[in-house]
């Protein structure tokens, strides 16, 4: 099973970093915090 990323997005702030992953329907695939 291949999923498409049509949005991936990261937020570069002080103390964390986080990654997002939004598919072509708009459901979020994948969010975390690392």
């Amino acid at each position: 099973m291949t999923i498409k990323i049509s949005m991936l997005a990261i937020d570069l702030a002080k103390g964390s970093f986080q990654v997002c992953a939004v598919g072509a329907d708009g459901a979020v695939l994948y969010n975390r915090v690392l």
